[in-house]
């Protein structure tokens, strides 16, 4: 009886252990800088070409022929670099320069890139028993892309070793600025015309794709009756991307202001 007492009280205890620890490895990341990164400030910053794709942790679309026909990737990408105009402590790589050199290096290592996180978001909607068993109890409750990137895609050793090769072969930097189109939409609703956009904006580490800041931001813009056309992405981006969406980003000037282009 006291053997099976002890028994029962040793499963109870590792139940409850098992419990604790895995609320702490459910717990949500905060908006912005990590644990533990308070005080970096990046020698070198690369902007890798944007990146497209639906948030995994909600439902929601992206419409590339919005993307396409009004120019999304070119009109973000360019308020992102606008956003460090006069931030003497930021320092780094645009990613117009980025791209240059990948195609100059005929480098398929941005490819690889969209490949890999492509191929991690398609394993929630896998009936493949395989795949299913890669997703972690932490990624499978991810509540935002933030928390997608660094439960789910951040750890994956083939995204690691191209982000590695990144910086090996293309530019001398120790961490990446990655941008993340997840949510391009226009709604026409009772001669309402309204457009949503969401976006993911993340600071990684280029030796362990551990994510140093990220945030997630998103709007929704909605035409008054009388307007009988949908509103302008362009606003819509510059709502997003204000001046406190940088708040606490590594190496940032506080006082200095975001340039609305």
């Amino acid at each position: 009886m006291l053997q099976k007492g002890m028994l029962k009280k040793l499963t109870l205890s590792a139940l409850a252990t098992a419990l604790i620890t895995s609320c702490q490895s459910l717990k949500p990341l905060p908006a912005g800088i990590q644990f533990g990164y308070e005080a970096v400030n990046p020698a070198s910053i690369i902007a890798i070409p944007t990146f497209v794709l639906p948030d995994p942790s909600k439902t929601s679309s992206i419409d590339p022929s919005i993307i396409a026909s009004e120019n999304i990737i070119n009109l973000l990408q360019k308020k992102v670099i606008d956003s460090f105009d006069g931030q003497p402590n930021i320092n780094g790589y645009p990613f117009d320069v980025v791209n240059k050199a990948l195609e100059k290096g005929k480098s398929n290592i941005l490819e690889n890139l969209k490949g890999t996180m492509n191929n991690v978001a398609k394993r929630f909607s896998s009936r493949d028993s395989t795949v299913r068993s890669l997703i972690t109890s932490s990624c499978l409750s991810r509540k935002n892309f933030v928390e997608f990137y660094s439960y789910c895609l951040a750890g994956e050793p083939k995204w690691i070793e191209n982000l590695n090769s990144l910086t090996a072969r293309v530019m001398n930097a120790d961490t990446a600025l990655i941008v993340v189109i997840t949510q391009i939409e226009s709604n026409f609703d009772d001669n309402i015309y309204s457009i949503t956009g969401g976006f993911s904006i993340l600071l990684v580490d280029t030796n362990n794709g551990k994510l140093i800041w990220g945030k997630d931001g998103s709007a929704t813009l909605i035409n008054p009756v009388e307007k009988k056309y949908f509103p302008n992405w362009t606003e819509l981006i510059n709502t997003v991307f204000s001046n406190n969406f940088w708040e606490d980003f590594p190496g940032r000037i506080i006082n200095k202001k975001v340039k609305s282009k």
